[in-house]
């Protein structure tokens, strides 16, 4: 039997995730100007699934949900990034046609439920993206149903055996290795000159490190020690920092433009795993794996079976995705 998958859901039901919220209050009514807008959005249908609509509107607010505000990219990244979302968009109502068929529905109490894990409050729900609570709980609402139809669909007739997990450790045998690994505080320095005499301080003084870093160190760690695995630190760093001994602060050493001092708290050498937390892990990452290959499958073929048109013509950005009609 698969793994369960913890439910991961799109940005959209974030509150904050946007950052974008209308300005309105619960008396305000929105202005003729602003009604006649909406229904013009609302008539303008940028893409069609199976003959069903995609408003411009509604594309719109997907936009809001799921991208940054986009200042600092150029026209092509703009377009390419929407373009990408329209497409995603077009995906998800693929797989939301398939709801009916598979008798997948979402009821009110598994919306609060989801709500409650999430930790948003009926006033957060309330206020959330700036549409009112209704229109939160029917993004929720989507989303749900949007991973019980891939639940439903695909993810549960996904498998691991025994026999792929065994597999897998033989052709992969580091797999079931801890990799050697070091324990580190740092102190990052801008200036050259400082770094260096901040090194001789230390060479005289390891002891000092702690306090030193909290005084000079730029990062944000402000020299709190941290475990770092080999393939995690720097390729040109390693060798020298894996012959540090226990307490011995490091020469300058420089990265990326930025000068840096270390000090090795402790050194652990590669060992066996613990077999049974190595075959769990890898279960779930074959299955993540597995899992995401059969979606792509059950999308493809979704998409072969259904007419899918995208109206270029109405797109406020040159259109770099997918369909080409």
């Amino acid at each position: 039997m698969a793994p369960a998958i913890p439910l991961v859901l799109a940005c959209v039901l974030i509150p904050a995730c946007s950052g974008r919220q209308k300005e309105s209050g619960p008396g305000a009514s929105p202005s003729p100007g602003t009604s006649r807008a909406q229904a013009m959005l609302e008539a303008q249908v940028v893409a069609s699934v199976g003959g069903e609509p995609i408003s411009m509107k509604a594309f719109e607010r997907y936009l809001a949900d799921n991208s940054g505000d986009g200042e600092e990219e150029g026209a092509e990244e703009t377009n390419a990034i929407r373009s990408r979302l329209l497409d995603q968009m077009i995906e998800e109502q693929l797989v939301l046609r398939q709801a009916a068929g598979l008798g997948v529905t979402v009821s009110e109490a598994e919306i609060d439920d989801y709500l409650a894990q999430i930790g948003v409050s009926e006033g957060e729900a309330e206020v959330a993206g700036g549409e009112g609570k209704e229109a939160f709980r029917d993004k929720v609402r989507q989303g749900l149903v949007l991973q019980k139809v891939k639940d439903k669909a695909v993810l549960s007739k996904v498998e691991v055996t025994p026999g792929e997990v065994e597999d897998y450790i033989k052709k992969q045998p580091e797999a079931a290795r801890v990799p050697r690994s070091v324990v580190l505080r740092q102190i990052l320095i801008d200036d050259k000159s400082q770094a260096d005499r901040l090194a001789e301080q230390l060479a005289r003084d390891p002891s000092r490190f702690e306090a030193l870093a909290r005084e000079n160190s730029v990062a944000p760690d402000k020299g709190q020690a941290r475990s770092y695995a080999e393939e995690q630190l720097p390729v040109e760093l390693r060798d020298a920092l894996f012959r540090l001994d226990p307490g011995q602060a490091s020469p300058v050493m420089e990265n990326a433009g930025r000068f840096l001092i270390f000090q090795l708290v402790r050194k652990m050498e590669p060992m066996d795993a613990d077999l049974s937390e190595v075959r769990r892990r890898l279960q779930l990452e074959l299955f993540r794996k597995k899992g995401e290959q059969a979606l792509e499958r059950y999308i493809a073929d979704l998409k072969k079976e259904t007419e899918i048109r995208v109206h270029r013509a109405i797109l406020p950005f040159e259109y770099a995705g997918e369909y080409r009609n």
